[in-house]
């Protein structure tokens, strides 16, 4: 009784698969026509997408230094005794203000000295050009004594110029920093006295890639990231750009300008440096939709219901679409999905990209790689 059991459970089976096997094709049958009743004999189904054109943009990012719009690292200009420090670390000078004063007793005197010297020969020039007309003196004497008293104006401007070398004054505006002297210091015209900068606005120096180097150029927009403040862009442009690349890094060096009105931001800072290039407009397809051969990359184009190969060279790929180059025109239907397979000439019937099954929510023709 149990193996009769066995036997009618195994007949059930066997029709019950039997009938699923007859009527699966059916029901594929049944779903192809009512998809594509009007589908000709050999047409394969393929989601296309119109061609559209996209600029080419590049976003590239680097690593700059913060430099100082000016930097001047201050000595004195003759030696001497430190009698007096006028400025604090930190502080912010004036152009022309005096920071460090040395021991001048001797250049004071001597500039008395040259101003008692000149006294004397101008007297004396005015003396004998009272005589010269009556000829009491020569001529001479006269343009002798008129020497000597250039003479004498010139040694009081070389005293002058040797006291004042005994002060040393801010060559610019900036603030100044830490001190390397103290009151009584002994120093030679080769002793740091302080570093000067002016940070109102600043430098970020960094080195663009020698690919790049065609593409910049002074004035172009540069925007840039403290690494200490990365929730803050500053907006700048480039100032400068050296005159050659340099042949071991294969790079050139760019100085962008950025404004630092409240002196926030210190010369040495590291900055992200973000630099955007736009060039001339390709046509944008996706990624998908580009194949590739030992001949080189292709797309599928359909024309006149035939899918017809196309060669074309990849500018650039961003964001799974691609820029490419090759003999396309805007509005050509580019296959994107059933691309396995197609061969030249073979009939298609193109279905709009995003509107067929595994397309679905996908957007038609968005173009544009930045």
């Amino acid at each position: 009784m149990r193996l009769r059991g066995q036997i009618a459970v195994i007949v059930i089976l066997a029709g019950a698969l039997a009938a699923g096997w007859l009527w699966i094709p059916g029901w594929q049958g049944a779903a192809e026509s009512g998809r594509g009743s009007d589908r000709r004999p050999g047409e394969t189904l393929v989601l296309v997408e119109a061609l559209e054109l996209a600029q080419d943009r590049v976003q590239i990012q680097l690593i700059g230094t913060g430099e100082a719009l000016r930097a001047a690292t201050l000595y004195p200009a003759t030696a001497g005794e430190v009698v007096e420090v006028l400025f604090v670390a930190g502080q912010r000078v004036e152009q022309g203000a005096p920071l460090v004063r040395l021991d001048d007793k001797h250049e004071r005197l001597a500039v008395r000295l040259a101003q008692v010297a000149e006294k004397k020969a101008r007297r004396q020039v005015k003396r004998l050009e009272k005589l010269a007309p009556s000829g009491a003196v020569s001529v001479v004497r006269l343009e002798n004594a008129q020497a000597e008293l250039e003479s004498a104006s010139l040694r009081i401007a070389q005293a002058r110029a040797e006291l004042d070398d005994k002060t040393l004054f801010a060559p610019f505006a900036g603030v100044i920093g830490l001190s390397q002297v103290d009151k009584g210091d002994r120093v030679t015209d080769a002793t740091m006295i302080a570093t000067l900068d002016d940070r109102s606005s600043l430098l970020v120096a960094f080195d663009l890639s020698e690919e790049y180097t065609s593409r910049i150029g002074l004035g172009d927009p540069v925007v840039v990231r403290p690494w200490a403040m990365a929730d803050q862009d500053l907006r700048g442009a480039v100032h400068a750009i050296d005159s050659r690349i340099d042949p071991v890094t294969r790079s050139l060096r760019v100085e962008a300008r950025i404004p630092n009105p409240d002196g926030a931001i210190r010369p040495g800072t590291s900055f992200e440096v973000r630099l955007t290039f736009t060039g001339r407009s390709h046509p944008s397809v996706r990624e998908v939709a580009v194949l590739w051969s030992r001949d080189g990359a292709y797309v599928w184009r359909v024309v006149e219901g035939r899918a017809q190969k196309v060669f074309v060279k990849v500018i650039r790929r961003n964001h799974g679409r691609v820029l490419v180059d090759g003999p396309l025109r805007v509005g050509d239907l580019i296959v994107v999905e059933g691309v396995q397979g197609l061969r030249n000439g073979q009939l298609v019937e193109p279905a709009p990209y995003g509107n067929g099954r595994a397309g679905a929510g996908a957007p038609a023709g968005t173009g544009g790689v930045s």
